[in-house]
């Protein structure tokens, strides 16, 4: 069996550390992993444990490459398993990382796709056909999209397509009534609106 013969830190990364096995370099591996094995100079180790500890270490890794990803903004559990594909971890370890994620309370599929129907809502507009898309697209499961978007109401979308519909209006004066109609019918329905919300929209202003 294997025996580290030495355990020296990284220069360029303080948390990292390079590890001896009978005097040849085998791997590097992250500092919280160098103590939860309790790894010293001197310790033999087995296959296994050393099968183990790689693997540890590649979620640890992992993880770390997900929490510089969602530092930016949030993500849904979907894009930071295509985060972690295109950067060549494996199937198992991306699995452990999302774990860990979800554990730390750094992944939340329901609060982020919440926030991102109020996103969409006040900042674009967007019905709920157009918003849908979007949720469809960042992977969020269809019973979570369905859930969230049942607490946009009738009300609510009726009052921002009304909203639309005036700025339509105020900005195309030099057009006839049934041109604006249609541009306003066009913009609200390519938004993501039904016909009824539609109608109701324009009823206010015919």
């Amino acid at each position: 069996m294997p025996v580290i013969t030495r355990i020296g830190r990284q220069k360029n990364n303080n948390e990292r550390y390079n590890l001896y096995l009978d005097e040849k370099y085998a791997f590097s591996l992250d500092e919280a992993v160098l103590i939860k094995y309790q790894l010293s100079k001197g310790k033999v180790i087995e296959e296994f444990t050393l099968d183990e500890i790689v693997f540890d270490d590649e979620v640890r890794k992992a993880f770390n490459k997900a929490i510089n990803f969602l530092s930016y903004r949030m993500r849904s559990e979907y894009e930071v398993k295509q985060k972690l594909l295109q950067n060549e971890y494996g199937e198992a370890v991306i699995l452990e990382a999302i774990r860990k994620l979800y554990e730390y309370g750094f992944l939340n599929d329901e609060s982020f796709t919440k926030a991102l129907v109020e996103t969409q809502k006040k900042n674009s507009k967007k019905g709920p056909t157009a918003i849908r898309q979007e949720l469809k697209k960042k992977g969020i499961d269809k019973d979570l999209q369905e859930k969230v978007l049942g607490n946009y109401s009738e009300e609510e979308q009726v009052d921002i397509a009304r909203t639309l519909a005036e700025k339509i209006i105020n900005q195309n004066q030099d057009k006839t009534p049934r041109q604006i109609k249609q541009k306003v019918q066009d913009t609200l329905q390519r938004k993501g609106y039904n016909f009824s919300i539609i109608t109701q929209a324009l009823s206010t202003f015919e």
